[in-house]
Order: structure tokens, then C-alpha cells, then sequence
């Protein structure tokens, strides 16, 4: 028995015969469906009508030390178009807090970027926009409502292996888009991250509030998909399997997202 955390996981083990069940994400039990950010701008001590862009780099070594200064170039354009800017950043631990703010300093002296120690959910509820790495983070900023771009950079030998093996196989690797099966928000893979077109569609969710309001209701019909109590329903599968019984019982066995209400 797998226990899935998206439902797309779950269709992937039906495919291939493998007893799965869809129990949700935690992150979507603890994230309230309807945030606050005026609350949490006030926690942060952030000024209320700032427009705050959030910079969330990585929470591993490897990970921030390939793509700090890609988000240091981004902040040095960003800040170059909208001097108004408010940046933040929340740093997982010292090391990477060592790696982004050497990038910051290196890259963008001028531009002030304030790091905060872990807070991250409470810098993206604060936040207008989020440029993120790929992981769990960007689904938690999908679930704080929040307008992201998502990069993703690997090593060299990686991405050579995974392009001569033809193992990538999906359309998107962002979780938002993964959820939505579309693209609602902008991915950027290698070569692809170019501080101008990740700083420029960051500005457009800024910019443009139609298309921000039609992104939350997105993030919102998948939060409401993914809220299910998942810890009691991954309890629940696990004693029906030793009991010999299959499938968890309930109102909250739904299989799929509730529908979309609108183009993203």
C-alpha cells in the first residue's frame, strides 16, 4: 500500500497495479484556506503597503549554492525596474543563510534583501510575489495563494544523464502546474532561468490583477482538493490494510480536484 500525498500520484499507481490511496498533504490540514497577510506583514514588522517580492532559494547546500546567484540577478533587475521593491528571503539554516547572503553580496550589494531565520510560510503569506525553488516549497506557496515563478537547476552531469536516458517524462516539474495539468505559473528549467524573463513575469503578477485573482482561485480549488486530514486518513489506510479490509471509508474519499472555476 502506497499513501499518496497529490492526487496525481494515486493515478500512477492505479496505472501500474499498485495498491495506492490519495490521503492529501499535510501542508493543506495546516494552512488556513483563507490567509492573512496584513497579519502576517505585522508579525514580520513589514511595511503594509509595500509590494514584497519573497526569495525562497532552496533548503539544502547543493541546491542554493547552483541557484543563488540566478535569484541574486533576478533581485539586482527587479530592483533596477521597481526601486519600491521589498525583498525577503526565509533561509532554512546557517549554511544557506552563508551561501545566499555571499550571492547577495557578490551579485546585488546594493539591493537590501532581508533573511529571515526559517518563518518561511509566514514571508510567503506576507509576500505579492514568490520566486521559488522547485519542491515542497512552491506547493506551500500555491497554498498561501501567493503568484510564484518556479527554477529548478541541476548539475550538468545530471541533466546530461536524464536527457541521454530520456527519463523525464512529465509536461511540468513545478507541483502548482502538476496540480492544475496546466501551466499556471512560470517554470524555469537550466539554460531557461534568465533573470529578464523570470523578473518580467514576476512583475506581471504584480501588475496585473485580473490574472492574479484567476491564479488564487486556482490555488484555492486545489488547496480545498487537497485538504482531506490527511494524518487521520493515512491512519485510517494503514489499519483497514492490517485489518484485511481496502480503501478508507468516508465523506472525504474523493478521487479527484473539485472543478476549476476560471482560466488561471
Amino acid at each position: 500500500m502506497v499513501l499518496c500525498l497529490l492526487p496525481f500520484e494515486k493515478r500512477f499507481y492505479d496505472e501500474h497495479g499498485v495498491a495506492a490511496e490519495f490521503v492529501g498533504h499535510p501542508l493543506a490540514d495546516t494552512i488556513p484556506l483563507i490567509v492573512d497577510r496584513g497579519r502576517a506583514r505585522a508579525e514580520l514588522d513589514l511595511p503594509a503597503d509595500a509590494q514584497i517580492v519573497a526569495l525562497l532559494p532552496g533548503s539544502r547546500r547543493g541546491e542554493v549554492t547552483r541557484l543563488a546567484g540566478d535569484f541574486a540577478k533576478t533581485a539586482r533587475w527587479l530592483a533596477a525596474k521597481r526601486p519600491d521593491l521589498e525583498f525577503v528571503a526565509p533561509m532554512a539554516n546557517a549554511l544557506v543563510t552563508e551561501v545566499f547572503a555571499a550571492a547577495l553580496e557578490r551579485i546585488a550589494p546594493r539591493v537590501k534583501v532581508r533573511l529571515f531565520d526559517g518563518r518561511a510560510q509566514t514571508v510567503l503569506i506576507a509576500a505579492d510575489v514568490v520566486l521559488v525553488a522547485s519542491g515542497t516549497a512552491s506547493l506551500e506557496a500555491a497554498l498561501c495563494k501567493r503568484p510564484m515563478v518556479v527554477v529548478y537547476r541541476l548539475g550538468a552531469m545530471t541533466v546530461w544523464v536524464l536527457k541521454r536516458l530520456n527519463l523525464v517524462k512529465s509536461k511540468f516539474f513545478a507541483q502548482p502546474n502538476l496540480l492544475a495539468d496546466r501551466r499556471v505559473v512560470g517554470e524555469y528549467f537550466q539554460a531557461e532561468i534568465v533573470p529578464e524573463s523570470i523578473g518580467a513575469e514576476l512583475l506581471m503578477w504584480l501588475d496585473e490583477a485580473p490574472r492574479r485573482e484567476a491564479l488564487e482561485h486556482e490555488f484555492l480549488r486545489i488547496h480545498v482538493g487537497l485538504k482531506r486530514d490527511a494524518s487521520a486518513r493515512a491512519a485510517q489506510a494503514v489499519f483497514a490494510l492490517a485489518s484485511g479490509r481496502t480503501g478508507i471509508q468516508g465523506p472525504a474519499d474523493r478521487r479527484d480536484l473539485p472543478p476549476a472555476r476560471g482560466p488561471a
